[in-house]
This record gives structure tokens, C-alpha cells and sequence, in this order.
């Protein structure tokens, strides 16, 4: 029996991928490289810096949603 190796990835928002595939007519595939950080330059920062934005957005209304759900 060899050694299992499992790989874990990291799952992206797929809304939010929609939201920046529209922007920035990009392939889904582009965002994921530039979101991760393997690919360099000024519009991938772009596209990171929009995509940690409206993580944080969804995130803090799923919050306020919650709260106002449990009052």
C-alpha cells in the first residue's frame, strides 16, 4: 500500500467569479490563477483586490443576516 495523496484545493466563490468574469472579461480559469497569486501584474492585483472586497461584503451580510434571524 503506497502512501494516499490527496490533494486539498481551495474553493472560490462562484458568484463572485461570475461578478468578475463579467468586469473583466476574463476567463474563470485567469481569475482562480490570479486570486491564488500565480500570476503577476497590475490586473490581477486588480482582480484580487476586487475579489477580497466583495468576499468580505458577502461575508458581513451573511453576518447581519444571521443576527437579524436569530433576534
Amino acid at each position: 500500500m503506497g502512501k494516499s495523496k490527496t490533494k486539498i484545493y481551495k474553493s472560490y466563490d462562484s458568484n463572485i467569479l461570475e461578478a468578475l468574469f463579467l468586469k473583466y472579461k476574463v476567463s474563470k480559469y485567469y481569475i482562480r490563477q490570479c486570486i491564488n497569486g500565480s500570476v503577476q501584474g497590475i490586473k490581477p492585483d486588480n482582480i484580487k483586490k476586487d475579489y477580497v472586497i466583495m468576499e468580505r461584503a458577502n461575508r458581513n451580510l451573511v453576518e447581519n443576516l444571521i443576527k437579524k434571524t436569530l433576534e
